[in-house]
This record gives structure tokens, C-alpha cells and sequence, in this order.
């Protein structure tokens, strides 16, 4: 489906703007992670022990759900952002070296992106346009 097409086909509801979805991240350890995501730069908003929200300008990026393990995780969530490289420039100064990020790298597909694995295992890209 092509950007800014006025009709669409099936039984779906037609959706004019690109939808913001907030992937559910799990955790084992809610204070670890809660740590980690404010390292980079977030903040981090408790609603009670077991659930988190992870903003920045106030816009919500992910949760955060505790659970009891995390063993054979495979969780990850996509950031679409406008400048790949100032996120990691961003992240590189506000966790000082503490944490582990991929290289920027131009992907075929046309974005500028680099990961980072959080504590618990869960794979989070951040991507722009190249």
C-alpha cells in the first residue's frame, strides 16, 4: 500500500496516518530496567511494579512488563526516528560508554539504523531514512 493512498481494499478500516504502536517489552528485573532505559536518556513512568511506560518528549516508546523470566527472549521493537545518527550520538553521552551499541550502518533497505540489546534480552533498532 503506498503512502497516501485514499482507499484501500478488504475488511479493514482504512487508516490515514501512519499508526504509532508501543511494543510491550518484557522484563525480569523492573528497577534493572527501568535503570537501564533512564542510562540512555529516557524517562521512565511506573504505573505499579510490574508495569512501566518508557518517554521521551513526551511520547510513549514502549512498555515495560515484568514477568518472571526472561529466559530464551526474542522480543524487539523498531524505533522509527528522523536522524539514526544523533539518536546513537545522544545515547553514546547520556549512558557514558556504560552501554553496548551497534554501529550506524546503511542498510539495503534504505534505512540508517544501529541496536542495542537491553537487559533483559529484548532487541530494540532504531532506523531513519538513509
Amino acid at each position: 500500500m503506498a503512502f497516501g493512498r485514499k482507499s484501500h481494499d478488504g475488511p479493514l478500516p482504512f487508516v490515514r496516518h501512519r499508526p504509532t504502536t508501543n511494543p510491550i517489552l518484557p522484563v525480569a528485573d523492573m528497577g534493572e530496567a527501568i535503570g537501564f532505559y533512564e542510562r540512555l536518556g529516557f524517562s521512565v513512568h511506573a504505573y505499579d511494579p510490574g508495569y512501566a511506560w518508557v518517554k521521551h518528549c513526551g511520547w510513549e516508546w514502549c512498555h515495560l512488563r515484568a514477568v518472571e523470566s526472561v529466559a530464551g527472549n526474542e522480543a524487539s521493537a523498531y524505533f522509527h526516528v528522523d536522524d539514526a545518527a544523533a539518536w546513537r550520538a545522544g545515547f553514546t553521552t547520556a549512558c557514558a560508554g556504560e552501554i553496548e551499541l551497534g554501529e550506524l550502518a546503511d542498510m539495503p533497505w534504505g534505512k540508517r539504523e544501529f541496536s542495542f540489546v537491553d537487559p533483559a534480552g529484548n532487541l530494540i533498532r532504531l532506523g531513519s531514512p538513509v
